[in-house]
């Protein structure tokens, strides 16, 4: 009932702001020009409001469908309110480029800056409708109203965690009856039944870990309905598969949500996210943080910046490959295979810097290697070429790389994709710095590489860099790569 009033409402917030873009744009240019400074001082006056309904009729549809791809219509009770900004946030710019690219394909000359604005007024509108729900449901369940009673199942650490978590947090309206024995031989201690809801091991403000067992495996039917669960969380399920498959069915067929604890076996993993095939439930263990839609936002970053940027600087590239192709003999691009994501192999694309036998070579001069470990660095490395010194140093070799980041098969910012012979060399920690798409740019480009002779603090940046990954940070990265590469800070 709850998803279904939100999804009106959002349709309703999606129209008004359509209109009041429409009527008030001139405004919320002013006011752009007041935040920002650089905005131009005219635009063209917009054409009758029955040529931008196109807009509206391609945007709402979008909306309901992004929202709740996204997730948008899911529960709040357990969720953050970073996590409905970046739902939101995420379908605007979804949005966004969908309308552009459409208006684009039907050829139609329609002001961007509404366009813009529109999207940017959905985003706030529905932002603070969000938020405002999701304050006055956490100000409710404060209070006792539009509460959950749950059981535990299992009585290890992950299970006590759980339970200590929720009771810290009493804005989440969850009142947990007790802990369920998986193996029945725990002495279970009768909850006191307090009106309708039964004794819960709840009161605002109460902080203690309880430490009851209300139920075994046989009396967990009879305490469903004695303690009038809402739902049951199964935690430490590793320790007994058969029985909570069966208390997790008995509780589907009395009625009652079950939810699993993701962390089934202990693994301290990063990331963890559900999906279903065939009807059958399946979680996912991620060795990064990132997720799905962050992606596809880094991702079509990667394609507008890398596209833009290959045309921007096509005739330097151009230059480049004409110097190259006269300051010694060979081809203008040096083409390497390297390994990609989750061990891919993709062929890297540079602007040759050495001499054509370069990689001939490379074994008898393997006693002069100055990196630790499987990688392989030479501060004056006599293969480079005159021009490749110089290419090198401000990292001009590395533009064609360009090309592979347009087609996926590399990022802007990413660890640096390495050779099979040194993965062959990777212990296990070592190899996920596989797990994310490798980049242009990372940590250890813009922290004086040179300098750096470790492999393994070079791992640990990337790792660093995989486990803290966000697109802000792929942002700081990127600036911090502009100074590096003017200054040739850490160059060869």
């Amino acid at each position: 009932m709850v998803s279904r009033v939100e999804r009106v409402t959002d349709n309703l917030i999606v129209v008004a702001a359509f209109f009041v873009t429409y009527h008030w744009r001139d405004f919320f240019l002013s006011l752009l020009r007041q935040v920002f400074g650089s905005l131009p001082e005219t635009v063209g006056a917009l054409g009758p409001m029955s040529d931008y309904l196109i807009v509206l009729g391609i945007s709402l549809p979008l909306y309901n469908a992004f929202l709740s791809v996204l997730g948008g219509y899911r529960s709040m009770r357990f969720a953050s309110a970073l996590r409905l900004g970046r739902v939101t946030l995420f379908s605007s710019v979804l949005v966004f480029f969908s309308v552009g690219s459409f208006l684009y394909l039907l050829k139609l000359d329609l002001s961007r800056s509404f366009v813009g604005l529109y999207c940017m007024n959905c985003f706030l509108a529905l932002m603070v409708e969000r938020y405002a729900v999701w304050r006055i449901l956490r100000a409710l369940r404060l209070r006792g109203k539009n509460f959950r009673n749950i059981l535990i199942v299992g009585t290890g650490p992950s299970a006590r965690s759980l339970a200590q978590e929720i009771l810290g947090q009493p804005e989440l309206g969850v009142k947990v009856a007790g802990f369920v024995a998986l193996d029945g031989e725990v002495e279970v201690r009768e909850a006191r039944v307090a009106g309708d809801s039964g004794a819960m091991l709840y009161r605002r403000g109460h902080r203690q870990l309880p430490d009851r067992v209300v139920a075994t495996r046989h009396s967990f039917e009879s305490a469903l309905k004695r303690y009038t669960i809402d739902e049951v969380f199964i935690s430490d399920a590793g320790e007994d598969f058969v029985a909570t498959k069966e208390l997790a069915r008995i509780a589907v067929e009395e009625g009652v949500r079950v939810t699993l604890a993701a962390d089934l076996f202990s693994l301290n993993i990063r990331k963890s996210d559900f999906s279903s095939f065939a009807g059958i439930p399946l979680i996912h263990y991620s060795a990064t943080s990132a997720g799905a839609e962050a992606l596809f936002i880094k991702r079509l970053l990667d394609v507008v910046i890398s596209s833009v940027l290959l045309v921007a600087l096509m005739p330097l590239l151009l230059l480049i490959a004409l110097a190259v192709k006269l300051d010694s003999p060979g081809p203008v691009l040096f083409c390497q295979r390297r390994m990609g994501l989750n061990g891919r192999l993709f062929t890297l694309l540079k602007f040759r810097s050495m001499v054509e036998e370069a990689e001939g070579l490379r074994d008898s001069l393997q006693h002069k290697n100055e990196m630790e470990g499987p990688a392989f660095k030479i501060s004056r490395d006599p293969r480079v070429t005159r021009l490749g010194r110089f290419l090198r140093k401000y990292s001009l070799d590395e533009l064609p790389q360009l090309w592979n980041v347009l087609v996926g098969e590399m990022s802007l910012v990413g660890p640096r994709p390495p050779l099979p012979d040194e993965v062959s060399l990777y212990v296990r920690k070592h190899r996920r710095r596989l797990s994310m798409r490798p980049g242009m740019t990372c940590i250890w480009q813009v922290s004086g590489r040179s300098s750096n002779t470790s492999f393994e603090k070079w791992a640990e940046q990337d790792l660093e860099y995989i486990d803290n990954w966000s697109l802000l940070f792929d942002l700081k990265l990127l600036l911090k790569t502009i100074p590096a590469v003017i200054f040739a800070r850490g160059a060869h």
